[in-house]
């Protein structure tokens, strides 16, 4: 469940605002919010307001399930009893926000669905669950992602996810691996750089269309495409060949050679420069970006 709130009006006249994915909340959070939409009652769009009055507060909020899409917009007066609790705790989680912060329709659900089908599809939903060490999440049912060529990249049930094959660096620009539309993409990326099965240039490149796949926009995948290129885990595969038993036998002996952290003077440049120049996925690993040295 994806949840986008927006507080604007009020005395004060500022924007704040939170975006929810239950999905990468600990299990109690994401009880806890999940019950709140339940009893608020929102299952159908509307959008209310009392006689005009100033400073009133306005709420905005959208809801995506996979079975609905609810958009509500409303005042404090006209905000439904059975809601004032879930509203409550969504304002109690908002942060300042630019006044190009926007909640999104349902003609935006509908676009985003329609360009992330030509980046590929996952099969299933990251179901997992948190380890006690507050870090590591083991999925607890199989997904998988297809990329556009049919290639199928598997994350099973059992398998130990972190976002260790993000840099760290990098994560403050999507708030997290497991944040939003990067989650899935994640996942599947994690399990691709521990079982390192397939060159790490198409790991990484799995990374970028599963992002797409999943709704990130173009700008943020190609910049987190570029830090996993020259900055995420490497590796190559040696096959030593030895008679066992008088029968052939082949080694597989992995390698890593993971390049050194960026520094945050790199990630900011990264970060400048794909947000205000248009490169073609293709093109991404071969840029030279000013300032980063590779």
């Amino acid at each position: 469940m994806r949840i986008t709130f927006m507080l604007s009006g009020g005395f004060a006249g500022a924007v704040r605002g939170c975006r929810i994915d239950t999905a990468g909340l600990a299990a109690a959070d994401r009880v806890a919010i999940e019950g709140l939409v339940v009893a608020s009652g929102f299952v159908a769009s509307f959008e209310r307001f009392a006689a005009a009055a100033r400073d009133r507060k306005q709420y905005d909020l959208a809801i995506d399930r996979a079975e609905m899409f609810v958009r509500v917009s409303c005042d404090d007066v006209s905000l439904p009893d059975p809601a004032r609790p879930l509203v409550a705790e969504l304002v109690k989680r908002s942060t300042p926000q630019p006044l190009t912060f926007a909640v999104p329709d349902a003609a935006d659900r509908s676009a985003v669905a329609a360009a992330a089908s030509s980046w590929g599809r996952f099969v299933g939903d990251v179901v997992a669950k948190w380890e006690a060490d507050g870090r590591d999440m083991t999925l607890v049912q199989p997904f998988a992602y297809v990329d556009p060529r049919d290639a199928r990249w598997d994350a099973p049930a059992g398998a130990v996810v972190n976002g260790a094959s993000i840099p760290r660096a990098f994560w403050s620009l999507i708030g997290g691996p497991f944040e939003g539309r990067f989650r899935n993409a994640s996942v599947v990326h994690d399990v691709a750089c521990v079982v390192r099965d397939r060159p790490w240039q198409q790991v990484h490149r799995m990374f970028h269309d599963a992002c797409r796949c999943g709704g990130v926009g173009e700008a943020k995948a190609a910049t987190m495409y570029y830090a996993v290129y020259q900055f995420g885990p490497r590796w190559t595969v040696e096959e030593r060949r030895t008679i066992v038993g008088g029968q052939p036998h082949v080694e597989r002996v992995v390698h890593d050679e993971t390049p050194p952290p960026p520094t945050a003077a790199d990630v900011r440049a990264i970060d400048d420069y794909f947000t205000t120049h248009a490169v073609v996925p293709d093109a991404v690993p071969s840029v030279a970006v000013p300032g980063v040295t590779r």
